[in-house]
């Protein structure tokens, strides 16, 4: 379960005089201000203005968005004096790279808004105005920032408490909770360890106990289900949001096989990009595995290009939605603090001069590189083709390895309840194998999902993604891993994005001799929750779960 946790006084956020809750409506650029008189600078104009080195302007921009930084900070750092320092480093990074950063928010801008016309129709009139457009580039920016004062050991941040016996965690600001109160207990841990405390998926999965690919699975689905929520409840649909929610773009998703490896570099092997897209947006990764997205993004096909940045887009407005709903004004002095000695300041952020994926301008000036970069660059560069070159010489296709191996054993016309057969090919000694489908009948609810159930009892099942009939019987659903693995099970489910059966069993394949019946599924109550691993399977379980 999640636990709100108790603030200490010096996080306090009702302070009269410095953190008070702040207006936009009174900033200039904001769209109240905006609206109320005409010809004012908009904030896009102000950060231009900055570039060029005018320290009014700059002062405005800040007067405008320094709360939300601050609120941001406020929620993501232990300590007051902690956020406080993250703002100042927030806006110091925008007057030292002011020049850049003006250029990606108007890239951005203009990428945003041909994103929302490109998914509009008559249902979808909600278009983001212009204070909202650069939050969704600044909020995305700042977390980044902070993230990185975390991984450096430069600030603390929020302190949260694991509940590995329940699934849950403790700790979290009640700002939060009610927003977070669709997911289920395990998807609200790796959201708020990802995105408030700024661990990577991988020190996620070791802080909860749990596989890395089912880590990536719970940031992906338990986005997804953060996005239905604010679908549901917003009288004006989001063209952006309901793209990446609605039933048969999850579907779509799914054509692939969708079941997440330890790696990066391997899940993009599988075609696996536009998965990870909220796994990106919650800066889960690090800089290495963000260099890997950023190329794969730039170099995809233009359709999977969109499906990327509209997803990204989607989760970056969902979590400003979520986590700079409480504005705090910062202190008075911070301000003074920013503009000392301006001129002379760097805030060490070199890891964000190529934050927006929309900065691909023709022309654009690149930052001076340090020659140990390059080196370091030309060596990564080395190193990764090395392992592709390996991979394909050693590694070859997981159903040609398990067909030749000597010990194959393959499982022929498994049936399927509800019309279609199975065939499986497993190799002990590879510890592999895949499962292929034919004439798969239509699903008795809105998908079937694919399941591998773990040896330990113990352990949480791992979802290989949701799929239409007609994906099914064309996947080959692979399998690693046998030796951790009872079962693949395919269930027949009415709310797909579960972490756990819960729909009719349609076939199980047998992984290990002597592997008993399933035991989750349809009504089986033979394991409670707790037993099984899996937390709270609550009202976050059965509704906004596509």
């Amino acid at each position: 379960m999640e636990t709100p946790s108790s603030r200490p006084d010096d996080r306090g956020r009702d302070d009269a005089d410095d953190r008070s809750v702040h207006d936009p409506a009174s900033s200039p650029g904001s769209p109240a201000a905006e609206s109320a008189t005409d010809g004012e600078p908009s904030l896009a104009d102000m950060l231009g203005a900055t570039a060029a080195g005018d320290q009014a302007s700059f002062a405005a921009f800040y007067d405008a968005t320094a709360d939300v930084v601050h609120g941001l900070a406020m929620l993501m750092h232990e300590h007051s004096d902690g956020a406080d320092t993250a703002t100042v480093a927030v806006y110091r990074h925008l007057w030292d790279q002011a020049g850049e950063r003006a250029r990606d928010l108007r890239l951005q801008t203009a990428a945003s808004q041909s994103l929302t016309d490109e998914h509009a129709d008559a249902e979808a009139s909600y278009r983001p105005d212009e204070y909202e457009q650069v939050l969704e580039w600044l909020v995305p920016l700042a977390h980044r920032i902070m993230v990185e004062r975390f991984r450096e050991g430069q600030a603390t941040p929020i302190r949260l408490q694991v509940v590995a016996e329940e699934g849950g965690i403790s700790g979290l600001p009640e700002e939060v909770v009610d927003d977070l109160s669709a997911l289920s207990d395990s998807q609200i841990q790796v959201i708020a360890l990802s995105y408030l405390v700024g661990a990577t998926h991988l020190e996620i999965a070791e802080a909860v106990g749990a596989a890395v690919p089912a880590v990536k699975s719970r940031l992906r689905d338990g986005m997804t289900r953060v996005h239905s929520r604010r679908t549901a409840r917003e009288e004006q649909v989001d063209p952006v949001l309901r793209a990446a929610v609605t039933r048969r773009d999850v579907l779509r998703s799914s054509g692939s096989n969708r079941n997440f490896t330890r790696e990066i570099s391997a899940d993009l092997d599988k075609g696996l990009l536009v998965e990870l897209a909220e796994v990106y947006a919650l800066d889960a990764i690090d800089e290495r595995q963000r260099a890997l997205l950023d190329e794969s993004a730039l170099t995809a096909a233009s359709d999977v290009a969109q499906e990327w940045d509209t997803r990204v887009l989607a989760a970056r407005r969902s979590l400003a939605e979520v986590f700079t709903v409480h504005p705090v004004r910062p202190p008075s002095h911070l301000i003074e603090e920013v503009l000392l000695d301006l001129g002379d300041q760097e805030v060490g952020m070199g890891m964000v001069e190529e934050f927006s994926e929309a900065t691909e301008e023709e022309g654009r000036r690149e930052p001076l590189m340090k020659r140990w970069m390059v080196l370091a660059a030309l060596a990564l560069v080395v190193i990764v083709a090395g392992v592709l070159i390996w991979r394909v010489v050693a590694g070859g296709d997981v159903r040609q390895i398990a067909d030749e191996a000597p010990d194959a054993e393959r499982l022929e016309d498994l049936e399927l309840a509800q019309g279609g057969t199975a065939t499986a090919v497993l190799a002990e000694s590879e510890d592999l194998g895949y499962a292929d489908f034919s004439e798969v009948g239509t699903p008795d609810g809105a998908a079937y999902m694919v399941w591998l159930m773990p040896a330990d009892a113990q352990a949480q099942p791992s979802s290989l993604g949701s799929y239409t009939a007609e994906e099914l019987d064309e996947e080959i659903i692979e399998i690693s891993d046998l030796a951790e693995h009872r079962s693949l099970v395919v269930t027949a489910e009415e709310v797909t994005g579960r972490e756990r059966p819960a729909g009719d069993v349609v076939v199980e394949i047998p992984l290990q001799d002597g592997a008993s019946g399933p035991n989750y599924g349809g009504p089986d109550t033979t394991q409670s929750p707790a037993e099984d691993g899996s937390g709270d399977d609550s009202p976050g379980d059965s509704a906004d779960g596509e």
